[in-house]
């Protein structure tokens, strides 16, 4: 009958809908549309790569999946030509993130508005507690009139001011604009809080600076310190005695860039006394274009009780034999890296080793330190069968051993393949000398190329 019915009429039925379907679509509906606290305590039973994957069920679970918890860092590229990429992340995470660490092109005007974006966010988040700033120059100005703009820099600080209170961490990035204010920044810093402290600088100029004021007494109420960075400026007897309450204190960074007429340095006995007071605290001096200092380390600024594990020595365009061959005399238990660097060049200075080094002093190091792990050598000619000879000594304790090909002197004996060979087998991995697309532009260059993007990442990684 129903047939027959349609056959008159010319319609069909209209189809019911199919039970397994409903039942589909109020799943579906069921899930998408769970409580957020209920997804709260599922995504917090998976895994970071498994809660990413559930994310991409729903727009509601993907703004769920945004949790200061479960994104405790983030690192925030403010780069040219990356902007469009920054405006998700600043503000899904600018708000929640308890570790930001920022690198930004620092002399990009655009980068720099992005960043008082990024600092207005992080202003209003409660859970914020460690605040890196890793730019491409010491300087914050913009590139294109070459120089600063003090209102900007202003409202940087004033914001940066605003989070400090809150923070366990933080790093001025070695900017030289920021450093001028640390007695403010310390005044402004929560003393019982406080585990990193980066207050160290580069200068644009390293002859031609203003010393900017940091008052010793600050540091005294600074009891949970374990890294702390500073200028030479600021080194003295009063300082290290400051840092008596720092009694978990670890590590202590110094950035020299020259030794001024009535700088009050430090002395063995100031330094004794620091090692008895943090016997576990070791010393990383670094000097950044101070040709003028290097004659004058080992009687101005070295002295035999320093805790020094690490020296960096970078663009001061010249070598001192003698503080090399201190190294291994006076700090023989505690030294680990030695990093010499400067351009490639074919000046007298830079056949120093060749002429000067007997014994060599490098090779004294990988004799006597017994924690000798790290030598990069840039910009001096130096001999194949020293670097065999050090291979030999420390073996696999040599984590990094760095010069370019470019540098190597070879001879009858000690050839490219020979050496590779000898190397590798006694630090028991892949090892060869650095050829030249692997130099940074400064390396081969120090007019066309830019220091600051060598020296920033080098200097920074201290802190870590």
């Amino acid at each position: 009958m129903e047939v027959k019915d349609m056959e008159i009429n010319g319609e069909c039925s209209k189809p019911k809908k199919s039970k397994c379907c409903s039942e589909h679509m109020l799943h579906n509906s069921q899930w998408t549309n769970l409580p957020s606290v209920v997804l709260y305590q599922i995504f917090d039973l998976l895994s970071h790569e498994d809660r990413k994957n559930a994310s991409l069920v729903c727009r509601h679970w993907r703004n769920n999946s945004f949790h200061s918890k479960w994104w405790p860092s983030m690192k925030f590229k403010i780069h040219s030509g990356e902007l469009h990429k920054l405006d998700f992340i600043t503000y899904t995470f600018g708000k929640i993130v308890s570790q930001a660490t920022i690198s930004l092109d620092s002399q990009s005007s655009s980068c720099i508005y992005e960043l008082i974006i990024l600092l207005r966010l992080l202003s209003e988040n409660n859970h914020l507690k460690s605040f890196l700033l890793e730019p491409s120059h010491c300087r914050i100005e913009c590139l294109a009139v070459k120089q600063k703009d003090q209102r900007l820099l202003d409202e940087i600080l004033d914001l940066i001011i605003a989070i400090l209170p809150r923070l366990d961490e933080f790093s001025l990035g070695c900017v030289e604009d920021l450093a001028e204010y640390k007695d403010y920044i310390l005044r402004q810093l929560n003393p019982n809080r406080v585990k990193l402290l980066g207050l160290a600088s580069i200068k644009n100029d390293s002859l031609k600076y203003e010393q900017c004021c940091l008052n010793p007494d600050l540091m005294a109420s600074f009891k949970n310190l374990k890294v702390l960075s500073i200028d030479y400026d600021h080194l003295s007897d009063s300082l290290l005695n400051k840092l008596d309450g720092s009694e978990k204190l670890e590590r202590l960074v110094v950035h020299l860039h020259k030794i001024s007429k009535n700088q009050e340095g430090t002395t063995n006995g100031a330094w004794r006394y620091f090692k008895e007071v943090h016997p576990n605290c070791l010393l990383r001096l670094t000097l950044i274009h101070a040709h003028n200092a290097i004659e004058k380390l080992p009687v101005d600024v070295l002295r035999e009780e320093m805790p020094l594990s690490h020296i960096k020595v970078l663009f001061c365009e010249n070598v001192n034999m003698e503080v090399l061959h201190s190294l291994s005399q006076y700090y023989k238990g505690t030294l680990r890296s030695v990093i010499w660097i400067d351009s490639l060049s074919e000046k007298p200075s830079s056949w120093k080793f060749s002429k000067d080094a007997s014994p060599d002093p490098f090779v004294l190091m990988a004799w006597l330190c017994s924690h000798f792990e790290e030598l990069i050598l840039y910009g001096y000619k130096y001999s194949g069968e020293n670097l065999v000879a050090i291979g030999r000594l420390r073996g696999s304790e040599m984590k990094k051993l760095e010069i370019p090909e470019a540098d190597i002197l070879y001879n009858q004996v000690v050839d490219n393949v020979y050496l590779i060979k000898d190397i590798t087998k006694n630090l028991r991995r892949s090892w060869s000398p650095l050829c030249n697309y692997e130099l940074h532009p400064v390396i081969h260059n120090p007019v066309t190329g830019d220091s600051d993007e060598f020296l920033l990442p080098l200097v920074l990684q201290d802190l870590h």
